[in-house]
């Protein structure tokens, strides 16, 4: 069994849906585990300390280990970490979990919302990560879990959020470079479950019936669990996690047209190979002898 004894790991947005169900699953597996939640609605209002409050005590109830924290993570970063730190005396696994989720159509009112989700989902995962790095080297074996999204294929209406994940997959890769060399691991997440982001989204009913009973909050939470340990062999990677399966989440790039040349007319005639599926390749696995980087575009 892969446990988290003498592990001490934050949990954002812990309080409820997914992160409440990685609280759970880490705390049951000898972790101690900061509960952080500002407590706001799936878009980002308002605040409530008692998700967070309810976890931990479930947790504790159980014999478990867990203080709760309610601090903002685009504000509070360091905040959350010393909570780690001053209840615990260690920091070993960040789990990035906080997010908001608001359904707007792009245009010219659309930068604020934008703005807002860069900033509690991208930008408060980076915050966090940061703050808690200097623990994350300290530990030996520190450990990130970032939350992408299997939206970032494109999803109607959702512009920011998918943006903001989007970024979250291009920090998770790009970090876990630099990572290697301090014994971290960065990994994220890109789930799909029935969480009250999904029972308030404009979709339709017969999906969210199908996400209630086919895909839940704990189907996702063992993947963040592997990710999490001491013995994951992998950095860099996203995996998409959603009613028991589980995929690599990945860049690609085909054999495409090559022509030092090129003309418009010759990318209009030739667009058929540019955008051949045939002869894609993921891009490599971090640390291994075929490692994708940007070096890999000009060889």
């Amino acid at each position: 069994m892969l446990r988290f004894d003498g592990k001490v790991a934050i949990v954002t947005g812990g309080g409820r849906g997914l992160g409440r169900s990685h609280a759970l699953l880490l705390a049951s597996r000898g972790a101690s585990v900061v509960v952080n939640d500002f407590g706001s609605s799936a878009a980002g209002v308002g605040s409530d300390s008692s998700p967070a409050d309810d976890v931990v005590a479930e947790i504790i109830a159980a014999n478990g280990k867990a203080v709760a924290n309610y601090d903002n993570v685009v504000t509070d970063a360091e905040a959350i970490v010393q909570t780690a730190i001053q209840a615990f005396g260690r920091l070993d696994i960040v789990v990035n979990n906080a997010g908001i989720n608001h359904m707007t159509p792009f245009g010219p009112d659309a930068i604020e919302g934008i703005r807002k989700h860069m900033e509690v989902n991208f930008f408060g995962t980076a915050a966090v990560t940061a703050a808690a790095w200097p623990h994350l080297v300290a530990s030996g074996a520190g450990r990130v879990v970032n939350t992408a999204s299997p939206t970032l294929v494109g999803f109607e209406h959702q512009s920011a959020y998918v943006a903001s994940k989007a970024a979250i997959f291009s920090f998770t890769r790009t970090l876990s470079m630099e990572a290697l060399g301090v014994g971290v691991r960065v990994n994220a997440i890109a789930p799909t479950a029935y969480t009250r982001m999904a029972a308030e989204a404009e979709i339709p009913d017969e999906l969210k019936q199908t996400l209630e009973k086919s895909m839940t909050t704990a189907m996702v939470s063992p993947t963040v669990a592997y990710l999490a340990h001491e013995d994951c062999s992998i950095t860099g990677e996203t995996l998409l996690s959603q009613g028991g399966l589980m995929q690599r989440f990945a860049l690609s790039m085909n054999e495409g047209y090559n022509n030092p040349e090129v003309t418009p007319e010759d990318i209009k005639a030739n667009l058929e190979a540019i955008l051949d599926d045939s002869t894609s390749k993921p891009v490599g696995i971090i640390g291994s002898e075929n490692e994708g980087s940007l070096l890999d575009l000009f060889n």
